[in-house]
């Protein structure tokens, strides 16, 4: 459908119904109160024509002076007076300009209004006794018929005489109200012409103001189409955008800086990936055809078949490492859930370099205790590459501290190691990178070494609910191992 895939056709149906609904209720409500106004004013004008009656009727008597009753009635239009007395006897009036029907004159509407003639009359309008009264009784006793293309609209009134007799008069008064209703449709008509043209042109309108409201989107989407693998340094703008637009701008840029930073990483390491293969294969093929290139005797073959098997080991472990990262990258990594004793794990790796440290002249020093609950195997493997490393790096005679302590979010493991000189600020964030080597000059390591072995570290950490850290300054180094208590 259309409203899938058009947020402006969208937004503007949502608004226009919105719009005509408040349209509709307002016309609605307008036409209810013009109505309830000219039903007012009806009602105002017939209890004054009651009013005069009730008072003309009450001074009178009906049997010596009706002909003067008559005479004053005249002079009101649309009157019908009916009277019947304890004899049954009936004085009928109906004044010429308006015809009531047959159901009205024979009382059969049962729709009066008793008036208490002998009351004293009240100084104030008497209407606003029907004015008081709630809308729907006073339109129960409004009698409307038609009549020769007019309408009418009038008032049935009671009066009982305290003349001995009982009499009772009904009296009936009536006014066109054509000329209102008339005017009542035409006020209807103009307002649905009115709603209906407002909610086209409200529609037309809101259109307009959506399609060039969401303009900046579609801006960003024009400048997504540009983003490719080949062209992700593309950015989205953020200058002149609505608040809620410069979120979501700032949010693509963002996971398009990750992304960018991913694919920088990528090929960095399909580089290196490919470099460090290279390599050992190198290495073997060319011991391969120098063997090949003559007869040997069977010593010859052994040593070359001796050293093919030291790169193809170096392949292993290189090729290893590398699908441990990847099930790191990817959450796979299985874990034993185990308790360990940490000084006893760094204890057997000291016991285990004690003679590369003896060649070396170093002190290997241990200094607390804690328990955690992890994978041992993994562990033993982050602590031989932070002490292999510490070996590999600290200058001659010098001490390497380990030290175990308690941290703000479990245990930390601190590996200290005294070097010729520090770790410059710009490689620090490139230390746990994948195959990235420091100067081979300043460090001193061996072309066996390919820089997995921090970058298998740091996955190690992440999957313990821990990370690890490196701080580097007057010639010491220092790389913290931090396990997660919650892990």
């Amino acid at each position: 459908m259309i409203l899938q895939h058009s947020l402006t056709l969208r937004l503007t149906c949502f608004f226009s119904v919105a719009a005509i609904t408040g349209l509709v209720c307002f016309s609605l409500f307008l036409k209810n109160e013009m109505y309830n106004y000219f039903l007012a004013e009806d009602t105002h004008e017939l209890q004054n024509k009651a009013y005069i009656m009730r008072d003309v009727i009450s001074q009178n008597n009906f049997n010596n002076q009706f002909s003067s009753i008559v005479k004053t009635l005249e002079e009101l239009e649309g009157v019908v007076i009916r009277v019947r007395d304890p004899s049954d006897k009936v004085i009928f009036y109906a004044s010429d300009n308006i015809r009531f029907p047959d159901s009205v004159i024979n009382e059969e509407n049962n729709k009066f209004i008793g008036y208490d003639v002998n009351q004293e009359i009240p100084e104030q309008n008497p209407t606003k006794r029907i004015k008081n009264m709630p809308l729907d009784e006073i339109e129960e006793k409004i009698l409307e018929w038609e009549d020769k293309g007019s309408t009418y609209r009038g008032m049935q009134f009671r009066f009982i005489f305290d003349d001995n007799e009982q009499s009772t008069v009904i009296a009936t008064v009536a006014i066109n109200t054509s000329q209102r209703k008339g005017f009542l449709n035409a006020f209807k008509s103009a307002l649905i012409k009115f709603t209906v043209i407002a909610a086209l042109i409200s529609g037309a309108l809101q259109w307009f103001l959506t399609y060039h409201g969401l303009r900046p989107l579609k801006m960003l989407s024009k400048k997504a189409k540009l983003i490719t693998s080949t062209n992700i340094k593309q950015r989205m703008p953020v200058d002149n955008l609505p608040i809620e637009i410069l979120g979501l701008s700032e949010t693509l840029n963002n996971m398009l800086d990750r992304l960018d930073e991913s694919f920088r990483r990528l090929e960095n390491f399909t580089s290196d990936i490919a470099h460090e293969l290279r390599t050992p294969i190198n290495n073997l093929m060319m011991q391969t055809q120098v063997v090949l290139s003559q007869s040997r005797n069977k010593d010859e073959y052994l040593m070359a078949l001796g050293s093919n098997v030291e790169e193809f080991e170096r392949l292993a472990r290189m090729i290893t490492d590398m699908l441990f990262l990847a099930k790191a990258d990817n959450d796979q990594l299985l874990l034993s859930n185990e308790t360990i004793t940490l000084e006893q794990e760094i204890a057997d790796l000291f016991e285990f370099y004690d003679a590369l440290a003896e060649d070396r002249n170093l002190r290997l020093v241990l200094k607390g205790s804690a328990e955690v609950q992890g994978d041992r195997l993994m562990l033993r493997r982050a602590f031989n590459n932070l002490i292999s490393n510490a070996i590999h790096h600290s200058t001659e005679g010098s001490e390497i501290n380990v030290n175990i302590r308690a941290h703000e979010q479990g245990t930390a493991i601190d590996v200290i190691n005294h070097g010729e000189s520090c770790i410059p600020a710009e490689e620090m964030p490139h230390l746990f990178d994948r195959f990235y080597r420091a100067d081979k000059a300043r460090t001193g390591c061996s072309f066996e070494r390919v820089g997995l072995g921090l970058a298998i570290t740091q996955s190690i950490a992440k999957a313990h609910g821990g990370f690890i850290s490196v701080a580097s300054s007057n010639q010491v180094t220092s790389f913290t191992f931090v396990i997660n208590k919650n892990k």
